[in-house]
C-alpha cells in the first residue's frame, strides 16, 4: 500500500531551541540536550489491547512482520516500535489489537489507576486515547462517562470504542466546566485539560508558536473551571488527576495551586511518580509567584529525560466534603435487540454465559447495540453514544456489524476462514476472497463468516457461492488505506 504521508520530521534548526521556550531555560538541566531531542521524531507507540491479547502477543506478531517492537520500560501494556512502521496501516490498527498512543500521554490514566468496580469520567475526552486506556483498565466492565464540549471531537473516540471494542463507556457532549451534577459522583476524575500544548513540538512544529498573555489567561481560567468541577464530582476517597501537555507553569502548578486553595481542606496532593519513568517535581513558584511546597508532589516530564513528548500531571485525592451517591442503575435489555443478538449464538457460536455479560439495546433503530451489563451510564445526562454497534437490525437476515465481530470473535467457535496477509489485505479492500474447496468454511450459502488472522478476527464476511465476500465497512477501509 502507497503510505498517505510520512511522519512529522521536527525542523533541524533548533540548536537554541524554539523561541518559545526560551522562559524555560531556567527549569531544564541540560538545555542543548533538551533542543537536541526536540529535533528527533518521536518513535511509534502503540498500547495492547488487553480486551483481546497481551502486549507479549502484540510484540509477536510485530516481530513476525520485520518490526522490532520493544517494552515501555513505565507502562505494563506499552511498546516502542522500530524500524519501518506505519502503525495506523498495520493490520493489528485496523482491527483494533491495539491503540496508537504518544508514550507520554499513557502517563495520566496509569496515575490515576482506575480500577474495577469503579466509576470513572474523562472530562475532556476527544480524541478519546485516555478512556480507551482507562476503559481496558476497568475489564471492559463497569462505566467510564466520556465527555467533551466539542461534539464533531468525539468522532474519533467512537471510532476508536468500536475498532477496540470497548463495551463499558458511554458519550457525553458538554462544557466539562459545567458538567452537570445529574451526572454522579465518581471514583476517578481524569481532567486532561485543553492547554497551550508546548510538549507536543516533536509532532507538530505550531506546538512552539508563542503564546500570547492573553490568550494564556484565557486558558488558565477554563483549566481551573475544569479542574475545579472534576474536583466537585469526585466522590469521598476519589482521586482526580489534572494533566497538560504544556511546560508552562501557569497552566500546571499555577492551575493546581489555586485549586486547592479554593478547595480548604478537602482534597491533598498525591505523589505523581511511577517506577522506571524520570518525573521531575513539580515548581513551587514561578517568575516571582509562590505556589507552596506540595507543588512539589506534581511530576514534569521533560522530553530528554525518557525520549518522550512533554507532559504535567498531579493526583489529588478527596479526604474530606463531597457527597456519597448512589451510582445510576444499568440499562435495561430491549428483547428486540436481545433476539438480533442471538445471531452471534445461532450463526457463530458465542456462548450464552458471554452474552449474558451484555446488555442489548437500540440507540436509534439501525442497530442493535451492546453494553457491558453493569454498566451505569451517565446518570441524569444525556448521552451522544453508549456501547457500540452489535447487529444491523434493518437487514434480513440481521447482519453483524464488523465492531460486534470483533469483540465477540474471541469468544466463537466459528465458522472461521484463516487467511493469509495478502488475503487480509484484500479483504480489507472489500474485494472477495476464493479460497478454494480445502479451505472454504463450514458456512451455507448466504451464512456469516468470520475472516482471520494470525487467529485474530479482522471482520465478519458472507458465503457467497465459493467466495466470502467482505462486508469489511468502506470508511473503514478508506482509513486503512489512506491512513499514516
Amino acid at each position: 500500500m502507497a503510505r498517505k504521508k510520512d511522519r512529522y520530521q521536527p525542523p533541524a534548526d533548533l540548536a537554541a531551541g524554539p523561541s518559545a521556550y526560551d522562559r524555560y531555560r531556567g527549569l531544564v538541566d541540560d538545555w542543548a540536550r533538551f533542543c537536541s531531542v526536540l529535533q528527533q521524531p518521536l518513535t511509534p507507540c502503540v498500547r495492547a489491547n488487553t480486551t483481546r491479547l497481551s502486549r507479549g502477543d502484540l510484540a509477536a506478531l510485530l516481530r513476525a512482520d520485520g518490526l522490532d517492537p520493544r517494552p515501555l520500560p513505565w507502562h505494563p501494556d506499552a511498546l516502542e516500535v522500530h524500524g519501518d512502521f506505519r502503525p495506523g496501516r498495520h493490520w493489528g490498527a485496523i482491527t483494533g489489537l491495539y491503540q496508537i498512543q504518544e508514550a507520554a500521554s499513557l502517563l495520566p490514566a496509569q496515575l490515576l489507576d482506575p480500577r474495577p468496580g469503579e466509576r470513572v469520567l474523562d472530562l475532556c475526552a476527544a480524541p478519546g486515547n485516555k478512556t480507551v486506556q482507562m476503559a481496558e483498565a476497568l475489564g471492559n466492565r463497569g462505566t467510564v462517562v466520556a465527555n467533551d464540549a466539542n461534539r464533531g471531537r468525539l468522532g474519533a473516540l467512537a471510532q476508536a470504542v468500536k475498532r477496540l471494542g470497548i463495551v463499558n463507556v458511554t458519550q457525553t457532549a458538554r462544557d466539562g466546566q459545567g458538567m452537570p451534577w445529574a451526572a454522579g459522583r465518581f471514583d476517578k476524575v481524569l481532567v486532561d485539560a485543553p492547554c497551550s500544548c508546548e510538549g507536543t513540538f516533536r509532532k507538530t512544529a505550531t506546538a512552539a508558536e508563542e503564546t500570547t498573555p492573553a490568550f494564556r489567561e484565557r486558558l488558565v481560567r477554563k483549566q481551573l473551571r475544569l479542574l475545579r468541577r472534576g474536583m466537585a464530582l469526585t466522590r469521598p476517597g476519589g482521586c482526580v488527576v489534572y494533566s497538560t501537555c504544556t511546560f508552562a507553569p501557569e497552566e500546571n502548578e499555577g492551575v493546581v495551586a489555586a485549586a486547592l486553595a479554593a478547595s480548604g481542606d478537602d482534597f491533598e496532593l498525591l505523589p505523581a511518580r511511577l517506577e522506571d519513568i524520570h518525573l521531575e517535581p513539580g515548581l513551587t513558584g514561578w517568575d516571582g509567584t509562590g505556589y507552596g511546597a506540595a507543588m512539589a508532589q506534581c511530576g514534569r516530564l521533560w522530553p530528554h529525560h525518557n525520549d518522550t513528548g512533554g507532559f504535567f500531571v498531579a493526583v489529588l485525592r478527596r479526604v474530606a466534603g463531597g457527597t456519597e451517591e448512589p451510582d445510576p442503575g444499568p440499562l435495561a435489555p430491549d428483547a428486540g435487540a436481545r433476539a438480533l443478538l442471538q445471531v452471534f449464538r445461532d450463526e457463530l457460536g458465542v456462548a450464552d454465559a458471554v452474552l449474558s455479560g451484555l446488555t442489548p439495546f437500540f440507540e436509534g433503530r439501525k442497530y442493535a447495540k451492546i453494553v457491558a451489563s453493569d454498566h451505569g451510564g451517565a446518570g441524569g445526562v444525556p448521552a451522544e453514544r453508549t456501547g457500540i454497534p452489535a447487529v444491523r437490525a434493518q437487514t434480513r437476515p440481521p447482519k453483524p456489524s464488523t465492531a460486534g465481530a470483533m469483540a465477540l470473535g474471541p469468544h466463537a467457535r466459528g465458522p472461521f476462514l484463516d487467511l493469509t496477509p495478502a488475503e487480509a489485505e484484500a479483504f480489507f479492500r472489500r474485494e472477495p476472497i476464493r479460497p478454494g474447496p480445502e479451505r472454504a468454511p463450514a458456512a451455507p450459502e448466504g451464512g456469516h463468516v468470520l475472516p482471520r488472522l494470525h487467529g485474530y478476527t479482522l471482520g465478519i464476511g458472507v458465503r457467497r457461492g465459493d467466495a466470502v465476500a467482505s462486508l469489511f465497512p468502506k470508511a473503514w477501509s478508506e482509513a486503512a488505506l489512506g491512513g499514516p
